[in-house]
């Protein structure tokens, strides 16, 4: 269900601190934020489905949320977990914090908090002109036995979850336009790539149709690795309206068919 969670969460050149660049940066789009605006505070709520049929688990986004005060940030909350015969097979929960500079859209720090049946995660990923640090931190829930593991990724920009979505929802979107970033989620960096379908209706409302693949980046070699878990590029259905919120994403991963669906959506 983390792998799940993680994909349903999952936008001038990249500058690799390395002898060589990479064949893939070239295909890098600019990180400039487009003229869509940022949304307004607002909450979405999506159940998250086997093939729109059994319910498998919950997921809140809050974008700009009054409660929380980070002068010079926006911020993005998340907490999402597996509920019904999917917690019973696999319990999941988890609460993810972005901080974005409203400017670039680029993220400056990003905060998770994971727990299943096994052991509880940390994550802690800060962003820096020409690297990302990232810090993880795995506790076992039956030893009580913790591990620390620490990297670097010598690589720049790179987006968040969050920060992708909002730079990918930021672009004009034209039929045929494509969006590619390096992201890092956690602690993996990937080369995120996103193209525009067309425009029509889906559940009943004018929508932005996307495609969604994804590929891992080597650490150390800077090479694209197939990313397994995800079996050919995700659907995902944005609202053709002032708001540009996630209708629906419909991804076959390595369990199956599995959709997100915006159930909610509020603003104060």
């Amino acid at each position: 269900m983390s792998d799940i969670i993680r994909l349903i969460l999952v936008s001038s050149l990249a500058i690799p601190l390395a002898t060589a660049a990479p064949t893939w940066q070239g295909e890098l789009t600019s990180p400039a934020p487009g003229a869509f605006p940022k949304p307004v505070p607002s909450t979405l709520e999506f159940q998250v489905s086997w093939k729109g049929m059994i319910q498998a688990g919950t997921c809140r986004i809050e974008f700009a949320p009054a409660a929380v005060k980070k002068p010079g940030k926006y911020v993005v909350l998340s907490n999402s977990a597996s509920v019904g015969a999917a917690a019973l097979l696999f319990t999941y929960h988890s609460n993810f914090w972005s901080e974005i500079d409203p400017a670039t859209l680029r993220p400056d720090y990003f905060h998770a908090e994971e727990t299943d049946d096994k052991e509880q995660v940390s994550t802690t990923v800060r962003h820096f002109p020409t690297k990302v640090e990232s810090e993880e931190i795995a506790k076992q829930l039956k030893s009580g036995t913790s591990k620390k593991t620490d990297r670097v990724f010598a690589f720049s920009p790179m987006f968040d979850i969050f920060s992708a979505m909002l730079h990918v929802r930021s672009q004009k979107l034209d039929t045929g336009d494509q969006i590619v970033l390096a992201i890092l989620p956690f602690d993996t960096p990937y080369l995120l790539k996103v193209k525009v379908e067309g425009r029509e209706v889906h559940e009943g409302r004018k929508a932005i149709r996307l495609t969604v693949g994804m590929r891992k980046i080597d650490r150390k070699t800077l090479e694209l690795v197939a990313y397994k878990k995800l079996k050919k590029d995700a659907t995902m259905w944005l609202s053709d309206d002032a708001d540009r919120i996630p209708i629906e994403l419909r991804a076959a991963v390595f369990i199956g068919d599995v959709r997100a669906t915006l159930v909610s959506h509020t603003k104060p």
